[in-house]
């Protein structure tokens, strides 16, 4: 017969194994999607980002 303590120890370790596979299905059906990684939500085309300030003037050192 067990330990009453032992019970609990084997219930925790299985609850803990359950929800980390839960989880890191969760995570590998997200990230398995087309489209899924940074970059594809980045803008493709982003003029202003390549193009330095019209005036000449830094805007965050002289607002």
């Amino acid at each position: 017969m067990m330990e009453p303590g032992l019970g609990a120890v084997i219930f925790l370790i299985l609850a803990i194994i359950v929800v980390v596979s839960v989880g890191a299905f969760l995570v590998y059906r997200v990230m398995n999607r087309p489209d899924a990684h940074i970059g594809s939500r980045l803008p493709k085309d982003d003029p202003p980002a390549e193009a330095g300030p019209e005036d000449g003037r830094d805007s965050h050192r002289n607002p």
